[in-house]
Parts: C-alpha cells; structure tokens; sequence
C-alpha cells in the first residue's frame, strides 16, 4: 500500500517510536501543565516532553517521522528570533536526540525545518519547530510504503502518490 493522507495508524506509529527508543515517558496523561497551550487533540501525539519543549508526532505523516517540538511558554506570535537562551539551548538538543532516533529507525536521507506559527485561528502562531526527514528512496512502516514525491524540491505542499 502506497500512503495517502491520513491512513496510518497513529497508534501503531506512537508506539512503535516510543518503544525504540523510550520516549513512553508522556502518554499525554502525565504532567498537564505541560500542555496548557497544546490544544486537547494534539495530546495523544505527545513522543516526550522536556523543560520548554514537547515533542510530537506530527498528525499528518505524509514524511515518515516529521514532528514538531512546541514552546511550552505560554503566548502567540512567538519569534523564532525571540527565544530565550536556555529555550534554544533544549531546542537544538531536542532535535539531535529526535534526528538520532530516525537515523537509529529510517536513515533520511536530509532534514528540512521549518519555524512558520501561521495557524493563527488555531493557536494563535504560538511557537513551533516542524522537523521533517526527507528520503530520496521509498521507506516502508507498518506494512505502508511511504514515498517523498517532492524529493529535492520544498517538502510543502506535500503530493500523494497514487
């Protein structure tokens, strides 16, 4: 099966990241505070939580692995260039432990992120780092097989392969 928007089993995927490499420390039902500014729906993507950082599992898995790490600190329209030290300091080691864990899972080949807080009417462009593992080959998950149709080029908009 060739994957189409929306298909893969999020459980399945939570768990199995979890179990590689012990991120089972958030199962979303942990420390709330945490999640004041992550809107409900988004808790059970929750991989692992640290001081001003939660990582997640993106919802839409169109790039095998892409997650996003969310700004604990409450507020909107938060810059990237507005980080306080010790914010960017967990954020860089954030993304080298969660990149290690796909090297350890898929082998991207490249990472792409991307800093955008424009969901205004949803979280009020509240800070967010998307990181998406790209792959000049084909990777296969759970029986689905998940091909980057914009290797190369910007990872947005994501193509389905049919």
């Amino acid at each position: 099966m060739i994957y189409h928007s929306g298909y893969i089993d999020r459980i399945a995927l939570i768990k199995w990241f979890r179990k590689w490499y012990a991120f089972g420390m958030s199962t979303g039902e942990g420390n709330k505070s945490k999640y004041r500014s992550i809107d409900i729906k988004y808790t059970p993507w929750v991989l692992k939580e640290y001081k001003y950082w939660t990582l997640l599992l993106h919802d839409d898995q169109w790039y095998l692995g892409r997650a996003y790490v969310w700004l604990v600190r409450e507020g909107g329209m938060q810059r990237f260039s507005e980080l306080e030290n010790p914010e960017y300091i967990e954020m860089k080691m954030v993304m080298q432990e969660y990149e290690q864990v796909l090297e350890n899972l898929y082998n991207p080949d490249f990472m792409n992120y991307a800093w955008l807080a424009n969901m205004f009417v949803e979280h009020g462009g509240h800070g967010h780092l998307h990181l998406i593992p790209r792959y000049r080959n084909e990777r296969i998950f759970a029986g689905t097989t998940f091909i980057d149709g914009r290797w190369g080029k910007n990872y947005s908009p994501s193509e389905e392969i049919s």
